[in-house]
């Protein structure tokens, strides 16, 4: 919604992408594939290799973890299996880049910590590979940074029992570390695994990188109740959210049951323009981008059929997004006026759309800030959203305090609730 949003990547084929003109042959030595036949990369992938997506704060796909697919040995496991799960694993990680990997993110793959002593990483060494591995005690540290030194690129977990290694922290670009771990001040990008939360995710840097069911839905619930009217609702939210106005254009075009609503809001007091809009398609361009996808968004929180409900959830999120963007403005710790217009609008969603805030973090692909703010992890933007409860709620105690933590007057706030509550006001009419 905010004009520097990244917009999320779009996950093709779930894999390493390599080039289709050339078709490129591989051989393999793994068991039950015939050593005298080439094996083709999507004949390795289908037999056995997975790749785990990787994603940064804003829910970007950006790396892939190579991995085996439907194996994983516990780590109790006898030691020759293991052995015999890594093995294969590099086998397939060296039938891969013989045939050329030409996706654009990195590939990370996990070894036990012996594999740095044998000739392996340098056989296999590659430009787009990570090599994730455990460091121990001094032994492996050595040898680790001898590769570095030699290109190999490592992501190392460091025994925080053993001073040696630790103190080794600033001398890797990539670092990896468990979701429930404390994070780290260091500069190296942090690779972050196991998260299943958006509190816990929003604990950790922008620029780290995270694997885990928070991102792949594993832990939501298997049977998540949504109606076919929430389902649109939530697609337009999500378009509204990331998209340009040509693509909110192609869903009205799609979907034009509900165009007739969009026009009425964008003609309305609420949408502020000039002149009548004829169409959505009409009204969506003379908004502009930004207008236009807070007014979409306001539409999916609504529906096509607004209920006394759903108005008064629009006329909520707009009163907050009015007043969390104009306490930005007034000299608040946050910085981003558009972001937190996106925060207010977005906290009424979970009533609007009957889905827990979890899953839509997750399905809207929502940044580490907004995140943060929306599941009551301390940051600047959620303490606006605190204030703004508490102006809902006639909470003085609680407003009081958080006025005082912004260093805001409690006039400009009172006279910034009210304004924001008078221009949301003039929605509900566009509802009916």
């Amino acid at each position: 919604m905010s004009s520097d949003d990244p917009r999320p990547s779009q996950i093709a084929g779930g894999g390493i992408n390599t080039g289709e003109a050339e078709q490129p042959v591989v051989v393999t030595q793994m068991l039950g594939i015939d050593n005298n036949s080439p094996a083709r990369e999507d004949t390795l992938r289908a037999r056995f290799l997975s790749f785990d997506p990787l994603f940064d704060s804003a829910s970007n796909l950006v790396a892939h973890q190579l991995v085996l697919r439907g194996r994983a040995a516990p780590a109790d496991a006898p030691a020759e299996l293991r052995q015999m799960e890594e093995d294969m694993l590099l086998t397939g990680l060296y039938s891969l880049t013989q045939g050329g990997l030409s996706g654009k993110f990195p590939l990370l793959v996990r070894i036990s910590a012996g594999v740095l002593f044998s000739d392996v990483p340098r056989q296999i060494n590659h430009r787009q590979v990570i090599w994730c591995v455990e460091i121990d005690n001094e032994q492996h540290l050595g040898r680790a940074l001898a590769l570095q030194d030699a290109g190999l690129t490592f992501c190392p977990t460091l025994n925080r029992h053993n001073a040696v290694v630790q103190e080794s922290a600033g001398a890797w670009r990539y670092l990896n570390y468990h979701a429930d771990e404390t994070p780290p001040k260091v500069s190296a990008r942090l690779i972050v695994d196991g998260v299943q939360h958006a509190q816990t995710q929003a604990r950790w840097p922008d620029n780290a990188w995270f694997k885990g069911s928070f991102f792949s839905g594993d832990t939501q619930p298997q049977a998540e109740i949504i109606t076919h009217d929430h389902a649109v609702q939530l697609d337009l939210l999500a378009i509204a959210l990331r998209e340009s106005t040509d693509t909110l254009v192609q869903f009205f075009r799609l979907n034009p049951d509900m165009a007739p609503r969009l026009l009425a809001i964008a003609n309305s007091q609420a949408g502020g323009l000039s002149r009548p809009a004829e169409s959505a398609a009409h009204a969506l361009v003379m908004l502009g981008p930004q207008r236009a996808s807070r007014i979409a968004a306001l539409l999916a929180l609504t529906g096509k059929e607004p209920t006394e409900a759903s108005r008064h959830y629009a006329v909520t999120a707009l009163t907050r997004a009015l007043f969390m963007g104009k306490v930005t403005r007034l000299g608040s710790h946050a910085d981003n006026a558009a972001a937190a217009f996106e925060i207010g609008l977005l906290s009424i969603a979970p009533h609007a759309l009957a889905l827990p805030m979890e899953t839509l973090i997750r399905r809207l692909g929502l940044s580490a800030t907004n995140a943060r703010a929306l599941s009551a992890h301390p940051s600047p933007e959620g303490a606006m959203l605190q204030l703004t409860y508490a102006c809902e709620n006639n909470d003085v105690d609680t407003l009081t305090r958080h006025a005082r933590q912004l260093e805001l007057p409690m006039h400009q706030i009172s006279v910034a609730y009210l304004d924001a509550m008078i221009a949301a006001s003039a929605l509900d009419a566009a509802l009916h």
